[in-house]
């Protein structure tokens, strides 16, 4: 049984388009190893050849579906919002500052487009992370630390963050932890002690209304660096401007009613996230007219009038 030359030619190209020539890439993308994509194109496959292309060709075939969606046509690149601005705004003061800063608000109302965006205009001085629940653990944390600022990510745990605050040192760095409401207060201590040991450091910490509100298991941990932070900011979905959605949504922004419907939406519990999902399922159904946006928004169950 003979490799189907279409399917290697959609491979290679798969390879040269998506992963950067890498075979490794590709392997590692579409779940084999690297030796099996290597014999495959060079016609010595030794596996079960069956097998393996029925797994490539569901993988291109999921993907080709997906690429097809008229949503995915729609740019996601970062756009400046009152929101996010103002977030980026933060993240700036505190890296030309110095010290621990907060940035918290409502759940998808542009925080990590602003911090992400932040990272990639100073990629030399801006460290980004964000953090889950399996991974705010102070050795888990600095591991994730090491990893982003490609360090040693071994050894004991004091032997981690020498090394971490050493990168620190130096001209004025920023550090930025999204998701910040999970920390612990161990966690948060070893953060705040790479301040002390780099007075030119700053660390901006983003998450959840929790993170300055006294509330959820985040209360005790942020209690313990609240008094030491030079800004605090806490942003809500009611900022969210009427400008902001002409801005992200420009394909509305002549329908009057089509705008206030999702600005209502991204004022709502939804946030912004919810809101652009809302216009992205609308435009699969090939309708982002009122009517069209309406009728998805009932269709998710969300509160529109």
């Amino acid at each position: 049984m003979t490799p189907n030359p279409e399917l290697q030619a959609k491979l290679r190209q798969y390879i040269k388009d998506e992963c950067d020539g890498s075979q490794n890439k590709a392997a590692q993308a579409l779940g084999w190893s690297s030796a099996y994509i290597s014999q495959y194109l060079n016609n010595k496959f030794k596996g079960n050849l069956t097998d393996f292309e029925s797994s490539l060709e569901e993988k291109f075939r999921n993907r080709e579906a997906a690429e097809n969606l008229r949503s995915a046509a729609v740019n996601e690149e970062y756009k400046p919002t009152s929101i996010s601005e103002g977030v980026y705004e933060t993240i700036r003061l505190c890296h030309l500052k110095g010290g621990l800063a907060i940035e918290c608000g409502d759940a998808g109302i542009g925080k990590t487009m602003a911090c992400k965006k932040y990272a990639e205009d100073y990629p030399s001085s801006a460290v980004y992370v964000t953090v889950n629940p399996c991974l705010v653990t102070l050795n888990a944390f600095l591991k994730l630390l090491c990893k982003a600022l490609k360090v040693t990510a071994s050894g004991r745990k004091d032997e981690m963050w020498f090394r971490l605050s050493d990168t620190f040192s130096g001209e004025r760095k920023v550090l930025i932890i999204d998701e910040a409401q999970h920390l612990p207060i161990k966690t948060i201590e070893a953060i705040r002690a790479f301040f002390d040991n780099n007075p030119l450091l700053g660390i901006c910490l983003v998450g959840n209304i929790e993170t300055v509100t006294n509330t959820g298991r985040s209360k005790e941990a942020f209690a313990q660096i609240r008094n030491r932070t030079k800004l605090t900011e806490v942003r809500h979905t009611a900022s969210i401007s009427d400008r902001d959605i002409r801005l992200l949504f420009p394909a509305i922004a002549a329908d009057e009613k089509a705008t206030q419907l999702i600005l209502g939406i991204a004022r709502s519990e939804q946030g912004l996230r919810g809101a652009g999902n809302v216009f992205s399922n609308a435009i699969d159904n090939g309708n982002i007219t009122y009517s069209g946006l309406f009728a998805v928004a009932k269709a998710m169950r969300l509160n529109v009038y």
